[in-house]
């Protein structure tokens, strides 16, 4: 191995975590960013400018490289599945976007190739599980008695297509996309609901709406309950109902709303993000609320999570606490949850 490990990341359609890697890469001594691709010209030369990298118009060539590690895949959804069978085969570890597909075939296939390859990959819908390793070892612990309950809103402004742009360009298109809000902020809490809970989620009852951009072809509002083999029961709103201070660009980002709930047989956890403290705790046998705030190292450069979690893993020999099975098995759970809207009734899944 190089003293380095080396990174591209391929597509600029989720710029947001393109542009967070590159920003927390040159002070994170384990990797470098060494090239991107993509197909507008535009983004592609400004981001190659910002970070004084190779801006490549084909992703051919950058999987072509045998000096590139780790390709970091941040194309549309409709290109992913296509993306991730190439860079596998092309002997590259990987760091997958989400959603991961458009189709449960599509996911399937990735995962065929990924696994015959034998290269690494962690699913980008998974950080969750890095961030809140803490949290989900205090629930282990009984701080709560046993989990019953998990709620989670998450609604925020309409995705941008780019920084400001004022659009939703890719992010509404149904040819690129499987859904709209519920699966772009939702893909997220239902691997964080499978790892939290430890269990499969065996039954969806799902709706969804256009309550706020009732012109985009996906939806901006979905809601739907989950139950657990193990019985614990889930609901998740997810939506781009936030439109203060205006519908579109600046993103508002800042007011949305995400709230986690989690009820145990004998206390509670609140976690909510963009608030200070940003967690509250009942715990077993307290007489009130505690309030905590966010544990942070005060002046440490960011962490490129999760392309750490993949180098550690890589250098240690193990595998990622999320791969991409594990991504398709949530994605199954979401493309469920259309399917229980479409149809007004629960769907069953089965993980025989």
């Amino acid at each position: 191995m190089a003293s380095k490990w080396r990174v591209a990341i391929l597509g600029l359609g989720h710029w947001y975590s393109a542009y967070n890697l590159a920003r927390a890469l040159p002070e994170y001594p384990k990797a470098e960013l060494v090239a991107v691709a993509g197909h507008n010209q535009t983004q592609l030369d400004a981001f190659a400018d910002t970070f004084q990298i190779e801006g490549c118009n084909d992703y051919e060539s950058v999987l072509a490289r045998k000096d590139i590690n780790i390709v970091h895949l941040a194309a549309p959804v409709a290109e992913l599945p296509e993306l991730t069978i190439r860079a596998a085969q092309a002997g590259k570890h990987i760091v997958l976007g989400k959603p991961m597909a458009m189709t449960v075939e599509q996911a399937d296939r990735m995962v065929e190739a990924v696994e015959s390859a034998k290269v690494l990959c962690m699913s980008w819908q998974s950080h969750r599980r890095l961030i809140a390793a803490g949290l989900k070892a205090r629930i282990d612990g009984g701080e709560i008695g046993e989990t019953i309950l998990l709620h989670q809103t998450c609604r925020w402004s309409i995705a941008e297509d780019w920084f400001r742009s004022g659009q939703p360009g890719w992010f509404v298109d149904p040819k690129q996309v499987p859904g709209g809000a519920f699966i772009d902020e939702g893909i997220y809490w239902i691997d964080f609901f499978r790892w939290l809970t430890g269990s499969e989620i065996v039954q969806v009852e799902a709706k969804m709406a256009n309550l706020v951009h009732q012109d985009i072809e996906v939806e901006d509002w979905g809601m739907a309950t989950f139950t657990f083999a193990n019985g614990v029961i889930a609901t998740l709103e997810a939506s781009w109902t936030i439109n203060a201070p205006q519908k579109t660009g600046p993103s508002p980002k800042q007011n949305s709303v995400l709230r986690t709930e989690i009820i145990g047989t004998r206390g509670e956890m609140i976690h909510q993000w963009f608030r200070e403290p940003g967690l509250a705790v009942l715990a077993s046998g307290a007489a009130d609320w505690v309030y905590e705030r966010q544990s942070q190292e005060m002046l440490a450069p960011a962490v490129p999570q999760p392309l750490d979690h993949l180098i550690d893993c890589l250098e240690n020999g193990k595998q990622t606490v999320a791969g991409i099975r594990e991504a398709r098995n949530s994605f199954v759970v979401a493309m469920a949850a259309y399917e229980s809207a479409r149809k007004a009734a629960p769907v069953q899944l089965s993980w025989a």
